[in-house]
């Protein structure tokens, strides 16, 4: 077999606009225009080239999404040059291949119509061998927006039930009723933390192959326990192009590992013409297990599979593969156990990581999953109004231990599957990306849509059943058949007779906290004590950004909270929250100018999170905390805690200390004649045991009073443990905290539990003192202590330089260490201090 030639198309293209109705019958036509043409990237959007060209300007800053609406009612022409050897026009098959193709695609070769294409989660493969000639070709994809070929009638279902959009919170032009109809990222016409900036792309890869004999299509590679050992089966898809003819292949599997052996087993075969499938097993000795983050090594494997047909020898794409053991335990819990371990899930919502999503860089997945493993997630939720992601996102994840819930593309509407062009764009679509995420060892479970059995019942009244069979169906149908050692969820949130339920499944936990018409329950964090879920996939709390960033997404436009730039740059949900929050726990907003409004604002966001997480944390029968959201398609006052762009909100501190692997929590003891006690819980997500001498009681804010007690404990590894409870007694809960820490364990923060809100404490301004530590490898570290109780001290430091903790508490006469991240050491005199004592 051989491969003569594999041409990458991606670089820049051409791209022009026409009306909407200049069709199919055009395209000779616009093959050999040379006027009107400007230059954009492939993979990309039109919105980049149209940058580039300075026709629109960047859609995501001020109010320049609406000026970019227009580009809905165009037809957009990409147009690629290039040249093809006459030896390769003798190949037998000359397959071109496109990638997330965004929206209703016409694909062209030479002015001749090569196909249609409705889908942008799955390629676009033709051979387009007769339509070539040798020297110069011409490729024409024609794209749209998607929705302008939808009508009336089709969004008129036969229940009657459309999809919802943000016109009743305020942004009329967010969100789509057509959405539904077009197999594309449904986000990109708006939801409540993105504006309408509706995506026309080649978004992925554009290739041509010239091809003779045979290929390999697919590798799929399962495991079996053997005794101590694996047994590992690779089922390799070869595709034979001679269309009556036999031959004769050999099909070989290379796995290697990082110590550097290898395993290895071939099958000789009879190749039929079309697909013939193959299985190859080795027996790995020894193996090397992947483990999600904090729990163990991110070992993988290198996999090649080599096709040989007569004297000719080519090889598959070679791959990673990361060997674990998946189950999802229901019983009487909802819980992903990964080798043998029972985990509990850390982690929040993953979303496109821009609005315009085609221009996401592997950096950027790099940068985004490198953030959430230093902030100890263990799991991100790939939110199902958005895309299957480039493997660079999930190649991250493999590395940095990060597992993944998969939604399938299915969110907050009921879906046409009674329409079978849609039921056979599911299974095409379900049958591509299960094959393809199969071998990441980070994928873990499998979601049929984000909200849409909740909607069934609570939303559209048992109306519609629109959906229901993708998601009981087709999705669950392709998993078992490609990746059967994923467990299939139906949905997210799914369980019980009420499908938010908190006694089965996972549970979107918005209704009882963030989304109370209560503002008063909205912000006051003790409300999560209340949850009672086994596992909370969804709930969250609005921030603001840093003034960088504001800055930056305002493009000069007056900084008024209630002006109309900083409203369309504000989460559609958030309705006044964030000052509400202010006021309860720290200061009546109105007296703030920016900079302590942005603090102010980033650090109840911070406890809101903290708070709720550890209560999940807390409770022995939940086994899953994951936030909404973790990242941003934009900037604006929203749910992250790492903004657009990727800097740090205050928020992430405060989830990074909530994740780590060994937590004290304290929380009021439950029981008749407890209610003056604090219980205190060791959360150990470790997989070894721990014991250490526990102190614990009343602190004065000034250290003064100190009524402590200490004991010897012990915390079962994966397991929440009660290490003690503790009468509050009769300490004022405005002059001091009730305190739970490990003497001497850095490893271990102190818990602190505060009787009354923040505001009501009588802090006074404390003593911050900043001392040398030492250097790191990476830069270096510093000591910061503090005479009495400093609440969210902050290290102001040069740019470039990242702390490790920042935001944090001090208890009187406590020290923190704390790690600079930095190209060089720093100066101490470049490093100030400051906290948010009252």
């Amino acid at each position: 077999m051989r491969l003569l030639e594999e041409t990458t198309l991606n670089g820049t293209w051409e791209l022009r606009d026409e009306i909407i109705s200049c069709d199919l019958a055009q395209a000779r036509r616009l093959s050999h225009v040379h006027d009107g043409w400007i230059p954009t990237p492939v993979p990309g959007d039109i919105h980049e080239g149209l940058i580039l060209a300075g026709r629109i300007r960047e859609p995501l800053l001020g109010l320049n999404s609406f000026a970019c609406r227009w580009t809905e009612q165009r037809s957009w022409w990409f147009r690629r040059a290039f040249q093809m050897r006459a030896e390769s026009l003798q190949a037998e098959v000359v397959e071109l291949e496109l990638n997330g193709l965004d929206s209703n695609a016409e694909v062209f070769v030479n002015g001749y119509h090569v196909g249609s294409h409705r889908n942008a989660f799955r390629p676009f493969v033709r051979d387009i061998r007769r339509w070539l000639q040798t020297g110069e070709n011409v490729l024409l994809v024609r794209l749209t927006a998607g929705v302008e070929t939808v009508t009336e009638a089709d969004t008129d279902a036969p229940d009657g039930i459309r999809a919802s959009t943000e016109a009743d919170r305020g942004r009329p032009e967010r969100g789509d009723e057509r959405r539904t109809l077009v197999r594309k990222p449904q986000y990109s016409f708006g939801w409540d933390w993105n504006p309408r900036v509706a995506t026309t792309a080649i978004a992925g890869d554009a290739i041509i192959r010239a091809m003779n004999e045979a290929c390999v299509r697919h590798v799929s590679v399962r495991p079996m326990r053997h005794d101590k050992d694996v047994l590992l089966t690779a089922l390799v898809t070869v595709d034979r192009f001679h269309y009556y003819k036999t031959g004769e292949g050999t099909v070989r599997v290379i796995v290697s590992d990082q110590k550097g052996r290898q395993f290895s087993a071939q099958e000789h075969l009879l190749l039929r013409s079309g697909y013939n499938y193959v299985e190859v097993a080795l027996h790995i000795e020894d193996p090397q297990l992947w483990w999600p983050n904090g729990l163990g090594e991110q070992h993988l494997y290198r996999v090649t599979v080599e096709l040989q047909v007569g004297d000719e020898c080519t090889s598959y794409p070679s791959f990673e593969y990361g060997l674990r053991f998946l189950e999802l335990d229901t019983q009487d819990k909802f819980a992903i156990v990964i080798n043998g371990r029972k985990v509990f899930c850390r982690g929040g919502d993953w979303i496109p990581a821009d609005a315009v999503y085609a221009r996401v860089t592997d950096e950027r997945y790099e940068a985004l999953i490198r953030e959430a493993h230093d902030a100890r997630f263990n799991m991100l939720r790939i939110w199902g109004g958005g895309l299957y992601e480039r493997e660079a996102f999930y190649r991250a994840c493999d590395r940095y231990g990060i597992m993944i819930w998969h939604d399938f593309m299915f969110a907050c509407a009921p879906y046409p599957d009674h329409l079978e062009w849609f039921r056979q764009e599911v299974r095409e679509e379900a049958d591509y990306q299960t094959k393809r995420l199969q071998r990441h060892a980070c994928v873990v479970l499998w979601s049929g849509s984000n909200e849409n059995n909740w909607g069934f019942r609570d939303w559209w009244h048992e109306q519609t059943r629109a959906g229901a069979w993708t998601y009981n169906y087709a999705l669950p149908s392709a998993v078992q058949a490609n990746s059967p050692e994923i467990p299939y969820w139906n949905g997210s949130p799914y369980g019980g007779d009420e499908p938010n339920s908190s006694e089965v499944g996972d549970r979107h936990h918005w209704g009882d906290c963030m989304m109370n018409p209560d503002m008063d329950k909205r912000i006051t964090p003790e409300e999560y004590d209340k949850c009672t879920s086994l596992f909370v996939s969804e709930f969250g709390y609005v921030g603001a950004c840093s003034k960088e960033t504001v800055l930056a997404y305002m493009d000069g436009a007056p900084l008024e909270r209630h002006g109309r730039v900083w409203q369309h740059h504000t989460n559609t949900f958030e309705k006044d929250t964030v000052e509400a929050g202010i006021r309860k726990h720290y200061v009546d907003p109105e007296t703030l100018d920016l900079e302590r409004y942005l603090l102010y604002s980033g650090l109840c966001q911070g406890l809101m999170y903290a708070y709720s997480l550890e209560s999940m944390r807390y409770r022995a029968n939940c086994h899953g905390g994951l936030f909404w959201m973790y990242n941003d398609s934009w900037g604006e006052v929203g749910w992250t805690i790492i903004d657009y762009y990727l800097r740090r909100k205050p928020s992430w501190y405060f989830v990074r200390r909530a994740f780590a692997p060994l937590r004290v929590i304290m929380r009021p003891a439950a029981g008749s004649g407890q209610g003056n006690s604090i219980r205190v819980v060791m959360a150990n997500d470790t997989a070894n045991p721990v014991s250490f001498e526990l102190e614990y009681g009343y602190v004065s804010l000034d250290g003064r009073v100190a009524d402590l007690k200490r004991a010897w404990v012990e915390a079962a590894a994966l397991e929440r443990t009660e290490l003690c409870t503790f009468d509050r007694d009769s300490h004022d809960p405005r002059s001091g905290l009730w305190i739970a820490r490990a003497p001497g364990q850095v490893d271990i923060d102190a818990a602190i539990f505060r009787a009354v809100d923040f505001r009501q404490l009588r802090t006074a301004a404390p003593m911050l003192r900043l001392a040398e530590a030492g250097e790191t490898v990476r830069g270096s570290t510093v000591q910061v202590c503090s005479d009495v109780y400093a609440h969210a001290v902050h290290l102001v430091l040069p740019s470039g330089v990242l702390p490790s903790d920042d935001y944090f508490d001090l208890l009187p006469g406590e020290s923190r260490q704390v790690s600079l991240t930095s190209a060089a050491p720093v100066d101490l005199a470049t490093i100030s201090l400051t906290c948010a004592n009252l």
